[in-house]
Formats: C-alpha cells, structure tokens, sequence
C-alpha cells in the first residue's frame, strides 16, 4: 500500500518486497531469506535489491512485522551498480556462513545465530544485548533448524549457564564473552573447513 509519498509503502507481515532498487527501512524490519533460511534481519537504514532475478529469485526480501519502506530515487547508474555489487558480495557472504551454521552441533547453531541477530539488531545496554521481540520463538527454532522444543531446553540450559538472562526476552549476558565463544566456533569451524 502507498503512502503519502507515491515511493512510501506501508507493508504487512510476510509481504515480499520485489522491485529491484534502493530502500530505506523507516520503521519496522525487513528480513532477507532464501527458501527457510534467514540470512539476514535488517532495521531502520537502507538496503538494495541486486536485481529481480538474482540466483533465480531464490533470494528475497520480506516485511517480518509492520514495514513503512521507501524507495529511494536512482541518483546515478554508476552509484547503483556499486551499490548493487556490494549487496550481491553481501548476499553471498551470508550464504556462506549459512552454510557453515549447518556445521555445528545444535546449541552451538542456536548461539551463533542469536549472536547474529543480536549483531544485526540487538539494543546494547553496559554488558548485555536485547534482541528486539522481532521472531516467534517458532521462527528462531526454525532458522536455527531444530523443533521449539528442543530451541526451549537449549534456552533453560543458556540461562542455567549464564548465557541468557531468565526471562521470555532473548537477553544475552556479557557480550565479550559471547564474542569470544563465536570467535573460536567460527575459528574451529574454518579449520574444519581446511583439513579437506
């Protein structure tokens, strides 16, 4: 639906934004997928769409709660074609490390990927991040590519461990312990990757 300004859209759950082009995200968030896989989660800032039909329209863009998006005007070619470049470049990095999140046993991949959210969207306050109620405890499970119930025992057993805060809110603790821990899984994970 357009809003006042004919390039302002307002947009519901789940509406899929297709046009190629440059977007700044006014309020809400915009998640990118590909098929049941989240590669990313992005807030209030700008975004581009490489194209339409990017690795066969595998990748796309979707509103994960109310969205007020703008389509930004094309200054130059030239601006866009490096701004598109560098969403593709983007794109594939985020597949890649989709891709690696498989790897790990199932808390490490729960932990990697709340470590992710929070990187991307997370409210930092002294030592701890708060993620934002943006997924359903059925959409981190999914992403995460286990069953709720076995993302709730994961959970019990951060919060036992000092990981999370207790709590229905995804609240991690100490975020340069955090840090570390997804430094050494990523680092063992691209040794893995090496001994073939």
């Amino acid at each position: 639906m357009l809003l006042g300004n004919q390039n302002t859209m307002k947009l519901k759950k789940g509406s899929i934004i297709h046009e190629c082009g440059e977007y700044a995200i006014l309020n809400g968030y915009v998640v990118c997928k590909t098929g049941n896989h989240l590669l990313k989660i992005m807030k209030q800032g700008t975004f581009t769409i490489t194209e339409e039909h990017f690795i066969r329209k595998l990748i796309y863009y979707e509103a994960q709660a109310e969205l007020h998006v703008e389509r930004l005007p094309m200054l130059s070619t030239t601006d866009f074609l490096q701004k598109q470049a560098k969403a593709q470049s983007e794109v594939m990095h985020n597949l890649t490390r989709q891709l690696d999140l498989y790897a790990l046993p199932v808390k490490e991949r729960v932990m990697a990927l709340l470590y992710r959210i929070a990187c991307e969207i997370g409210e930092f306050r002294y030592a701890e991040c708060r993620i934002p109620v943006v997924l359903t405890q059925l959409e981190v499970a999914n992403y995460a590519h286990c069953t709720r119930e076995y993302l709730n025992s994961i959970r019990q057993a951060l919060i036992e461990d000092q990981w999370l805060a207790p709590g229905k809110k995804w609240v991690l603790l100490d975020w340069d312990r955090w840090g570390e821990f997804i430094f050494h899984v990523e680092k063992k994970g691209m040794d893995r990757g090496h001994k073939c």
